[in-house]
């Protein structure tokens, strides 16, 4: 190789970074899902706004700002280096675990279970914080100690020791979506940290044995079983939100019934603005629609995943797949819990469901993703 040319490399190698502008096209898949999310919330909830609240508009008015105020979060939050995250994980963690402690005790309760703090007309669910907490964590952790997810003392402490903690104060509310969430997180980026497959074994081998012994100790699990199989045996008790989900996606058919004719959201699907949403829409633009839909978070998740591959840093990688596998396995959670594939959780569609603080930390999220695009090692363009 000439002199010349080896110069030239050796230069642009040890080039510091330099900030590059945003990944477009996660920038622009998620704006496409913003937009295509307010249409079928608003679709899907005026007839149960007008029926509860006296205002068709009542849900799509408020989740429009609160998707105004996210965007401008998330392009506010993009300029913030990343690594300003690492030196604030510890007080994250702290203030997470205080407002999961305190939400049985404060919180609003809502259909047996305690999940919302609430100041006046502001509700959050400490949740959400901790999600991000447990990201922030691990990625610190992690990257300022990789051999720790090697061995099984480093697997239980600090990472075994905080799920299970996590876990234990999310069974007092109860809410057994958001546990499974934050493992499966957790799993995502201790594998990619790392983590030996022999440690997959234990979960394999001691989930069925701890799910024998809940149906023991808990014989009436097993009816819930067996709706959630059958929601139809059961149509007007457990089995109304499971069975009505279907019917709406059954009726869609190919290419739905048309936007804004659908039938089950007119009080049959039970709130059709929150975990249902996906249904709703479904009915109305059938099957294609659903593809399409399925087809953006497909690309965002994948956009996700090579940004944390191409970032310049083991913390940037791990933040990266951190919120990457939070967007997907939510995203997967309600489309198996909307097709029968999983038993009614409560977990939300991103940037369809309606709720402004979980936009909020949504989009803050994307943010953060964002920024770590600006230090890709690539091109933007993939």
């Amino acid at each position: 190789m000439p002199a010349k040319s080896s110069r030239l490399i050796e230069s642009q190698v040890q080039e510091k970074p330099r900030r590059r502008p945003v990944d477009s096209p996660t920038l622009l898949i998620v704006l496409m899902l913003m937009a295509t999310g307010l249409i079928a919330l608003f679709t899907a909830s005026y007839s149960n706004a007008l029926y509860q609240h006296g205002d068709p508009l009542f849900f799509i008015k408020r989740q429009a700002g609160f998707a105004v105020a996210g965007l401008a979060l998330m392009w506010f939050v993009s300029g913030i280096h990343y690594r300003v995250y690492a030196r604030f994980h510890k007080a994250l963690l702290f203030v997470s675990y205080a407002l999961l402690a305190v939400t049985p005790f404060i919180g609003r309760s809502s259909k047996g279970a305690t999940r919302w703090i609430e100041f006046g007309p502001i509700g959050f669910q400490p949740s959400e914080v901790m999600k991000v907490a447990v990201i922030i964590s691990f990625a610190y952790y992690i990257s300022k100690n990789p051999a720790s997810v090697r061995t099984l003392k480093g697997l239980i402490w600090p990472y075994g020791a905080m799920l299970v903690s996590v876990a234990g104060l999310l069974v007092l509310e109860p809410h057994m979506s958001a546990t499974m969430i934050i493992f499966l997180i957790g799993g995502v980026m201790l594998f990619v940290g790392g983590m030996r497959l022999w440690v997959f074994l234990i979960p394999i081998i001691g989930g069925p044995l701890a799910f024998i012994a809940y149906l023991k100790a808990k014989p009436y699990a097993m009816d819930r079983i067996r709706v959630w199989l059958d929601p139809f045996i059961d149509l007007h008790g457990d089995g109304w939100q499971g069975a009505n989900s279907q019917v709406a996606i059954g009726s869609g058919g190919l290419f739905g019934l048309g936007l804004g004719n659908g039938r089950q959201k007119h009080l049959y699907l039970p709130e059709p603005q929150n975990d249902f949403v996906f249904s709703a829409f479904c009915e109305e633009l059938g099957l294609i629609g659903a593809i399409l839909v399925m087809l953006l978070f497909a690309y965002l998740i994948f956009r996700g995943f090579y940004i944390a591959r191409s970032s310049r840093d083991k913390f940037g990688c791990l933040l990266a797949t951190g919120i990457t596998a939070k967007l997907a396995i939510q995203t997967l959670m309600n489309l198996c819990v909307i097709t029968g594939i999983f038993p009614v959780t409560g977990a939300s569609l991103p940037f369809f469901s309606y709720g402004g603080t979980a936009l909020l930390m949504q989009l803050a999220e994307i943010g953060i993703l964002l920024n770590i695009s600006r230090f890709m090692t690539v091109d933007n363009t993939g």
